[in-house]
């Protein structure tokens, strides 16, 4: 068991992370509910396993309001976010507990990440200066944080989200295959720029269907209004059971809830299109968001399966059954290293069975602590510990 990452012994190699919720967890909710499982008083529901035993009890309206909350309280929420609701000088401090200083703690916290990986990247040997960064979020949090990093003109990167075009952004799996350089006046010398590929595992609250494409557009704050008026009620009744620590799975199938039919269509059409990953064992319903998915996961194992090839898994749980199953089955390759950062004891222990038998994968885990983005950018993953050393 270990408690932190040596760099030193990584830094020249094919560098892979994977970002899951928790990072983004001071900034929007993850789906995990205070409510118990009632048929195991020790485990906790989450979105994901309360919606897939609504879905096989054939409660179809209880089920679309699930939904109907999932959007109101964690997608919507990242479709309007932007950096200027923090950074507009309310935020009471760094006390630590009030909503704005946790956002503003999350969206620091990215910052610190991504001039961490820069960091790292500039040390690498020329021509090299490249990572992967894969992401299950659908939230903007790395691509407007690393434009504010622009912005200030401390590091010069790259952001390679696949994307292509001015006006409109198109996105395609064979542009994460560009790599940006820079040359002299007269062409006689030239060095490339860190660059980092963003690839967007499960969907992103910035795309959009257009043809046989997917656009990309980071100044969207278009959400839109798809829950009928007739759910306002039971969806303040949902919220209430669902914060709730002493009620269970039972308070939510007794729930009285009732659609009609145009309501029940009208909300599926209109959330089906958007272009994310659902919160159960579906895919996308799009076949161009399901495509463009698929080739992802195999861009995944593509790396994975390269010559001294390092992933570095924070606030993912591994609960994906398709990355699970692709990691694994990756680890088959012998120079392949996986380090997953657990937050705290109990996540050590799934992941021990999870991850059981494989030596090419270390456990980081704080003693005492729970390994949060805080203590992952200072303990674990700190480049300056790096250039330090030199």
């Amino acid at each position: 068991m270990e408690s932190k990452i040596s760099l030193k012994d990584i830094y020249q190699q094919n560098l892979n992370f994977l970002i899951g919720a928790g990072a983004s967890s001071g900034l929007f909710p993850t789906l995990w509910l205070d409510i118990k499982d009632s048929d195991d008083p020790d485990q906790n529901e989450t979105i994901e396993t309360l919606v897939t035993k609504l879905d096989q009890q054939g409660l179809n309206h209880h089920h679309a309001l699930l939904f109907m909350h999932y959007y109101q309280k964690i997608i919507e929420p990242v479709i309007k976010f932007s950096l200027n609701d923090i950074d507009d000088g309310t935020a009471c401090g760094n006390c630590n507990k009030c909503d704005k200083c946790n956002k503003r703690l999350t969206v620091d916290n990215y910052e610190t990440f991504l001039e961490s990986v820069i960091l790292l990247l500039i040390q690498k040997d020329s021509f090299s200066r490249r990572c992967n960064l894969f992401t299950t979020n659908y939230d903007g949090c790395v691509p407007l944080v690393a434009d504010k990093i622009l912005e200030s003109g401390k590091y010069d990167f790259v952001i390679n989200d696949g994307s292509r075009g001015f006006l409109k952004r198109t996105i395609a799996a064979k542009n994460f295959n560009s790599y940006v350089c820079q040359t002299g006046v007269f062409g006689r010398n030239s060095t490339d720029i860190p660059q980092i590929g963003l690839v967007n595992l499960h969907g992103s609250a910035y795309w959009r269907k257009s043809g046989d494409n997917i656009l990309i557009d980071y100044n969207n704050d278009d959400a839109q209004q798809i829950i009928p008026d007739s759910a306002k009620a039971p969806l303040a009744q949902l919220d209430t059971i669902l914060k709730d620590k002493t009620k269970t799975t039972t308070d939510v199938v007794t729930l009285d809830v009732e659609f009609n039919d145009e309501d029940l269509k009208s909300f599926w059409e209109a959330y089906n299109k958007l272009p994310i990953v659902n919160p159960t064992k579906w895919k996308f319903h799009e076949t161009v968001f399901e495509e463009h998915y698929y080739q992802m996961l195999r861009m995944l194992s593509y790396e994975l399966e390269k010559p001294n090839s390092v992933l570095i898994s924070f606030a993912f749980s591994f609960a994906d059954e398709h990355i699970l199953n692709l990691v694994k089955r990756s680890l088959s390759n012998p120079r392949l290293t996986v380090y997953v950062c657990c937050f705290n004891e109990a996540e050590k222990v799934v992941m021990q069975g999870r991850f059981n038998g494989f030596r090419n994968v270390q456990l980081i885990h704080l003693n005492g602590e729970n390994l949060d983005f805080t203590k992952f950018n200072s303990d674990v993953f700190n480049a300056e510990t790096l250039r330090d050393s030199e």
